[in-house]
């Protein structure tokens, strides 16, 4: 036998040898201790989001697909943005939130409804498909320097906290794209 070889798995079997059985017990319990630790924190959490739904909702999986569409391929006059619950749970979400973008502008805007009338937060059934149509006049209206950006897009999230967003529509052509 190679003496080399044999010097670390020695030196191993001395230090494992070695230790007694008071620190061996003081391992274990502070590792349990941490393991109980973390375990009480996971439930504390659970029990403080107790009127979020029950224990097994962060399990369940919402799909929803977010598409933003155009009228036209350039300067579109309307923007068609769809929902559609594809998921086996109803979904409420919150006001979606309109992003124009250039290079490095962004300008928001909040989708609170159609026609003065306030529809969210809105409630989508499995299945259920919920379209806006926006018009790009009203918001050049408001901040005419809009005309000039090359994108918009769409995000959105429910009342739980989960995001989603569309994808990216191109408005206008630039010396990038």
């Amino acid at each position: 036998m190679n003496p080399i070889i044999s010097v670390p798995i020695l030196s191993t079997f001395e230090f494992i040898s070695g230790m007694d059985a008071t620190t061996l017990i003081y391992i274990i319990v502070v590792q349990a201790s941490i393991i109980a630790i973390l375990i009480g924190y996971e439930i504390w959490r659970i029990f403080k989001n107790k009127g979020k739904g029950t224990i097994w909702r962060p399990f369940w999986r919402i799909k929803l697909v977010v598409y933003l569409d155009k009228d036209r391929v350039l300067n579109p006059q309307t923007l068609t943005l769809t929902i559609k619950n594809t998921g086996k749970r109803e979904v409420e979400i919150k006001a979606p939130v309109l992003e124009f973008r250039k290079i490095w502008s962004k300008r928001k805007f909040k989708l609170s409804g159609t026609n003065g009338v306030s529809n969210y937060p809105l409630f989508i059934q499995p299945g259920g498909k919920h379209q806006i149509f926006i018009e790009t006049a009203r918001f050049h209206q408001y901040d005419d320097e809009i005309r000039g950006f090359y994108f918009a897009r769409v995000y959105l999230a429910d009342v739980d906290g989960r995001k989603w967003r569309s994808n990216d529509v191109k408005l206008r052509k630039s010396w990038l794209t």
